[in-house]
């Protein structure tokens, strides 16, 4: 019986803070980047496919972590969706648990004009991970396509 007991205890703290497979651990999130290009929505759903949502950067330790590994191993010319969008009430930017989304630097990009993001009030209304502005903010078009990443709870 003390064995079972020590064997089941190791097997327990063996799988506590582990990621469900294909996520990876990352900083404080399981992540899982998917390199087919959706639309916002799509990509959305997608994330529930494998048991997730679209990944919520609302620390910014943690978006440092997510910054550092995509310009490590994937610079592409492609953005990549994140959970936020201003759908339900234009300039109000939610991420999908409802929570408010940070403005400004240093998360936000600068357009190309010097203006600070989100732009163009009405009509882009999702979060994009841009690869054009280094992995800052971008509000898109919802329509895009664009890489995703997800993120879902510890095992």
């Amino acid at each position: 019986m003390e064995t079972y007991v020590i064997i089941h205890l190791l097997h327990i703290s063996f799988y506590i803070g582990i990621c469900p497979n294909p996520y990876i651990e990352l900083g404080t999130q399981c992540v899982l980047l998917i390199p087919t290009a959706y639309a916002w929505s799509s990509a959305r759903t997608q994330c529930g496919v494998t048991g997730g949502d679209l990944i919520t950067l609302d620390d910014c330790d943690q978006y440092r972590k997510v910054y550092l590994y995509l310009a490590e191993t994937d610079y592409k010319p492609l953005g990549y969706w994140v959970g936020a969008s201003d759908s339900a009430l234009e300039g109000q930017w939610r991420w999908t648990d409802g929570s408010p989304t940070a403005m400004g630097l240093p998360l936000w990009g600068v357009t190309g004009v010097g203006e600070l993001e989100p732009d163009n009030p009405g009509l882009e209304n999702c979060l994009e991970l841009s690869s054009l502005w280094r992995y800052r903010f971008s509000n898109t078009f919802c329509g895009n396509v664009r890489r995703v990443i997800c993120e879902t709870s510890p095992l």
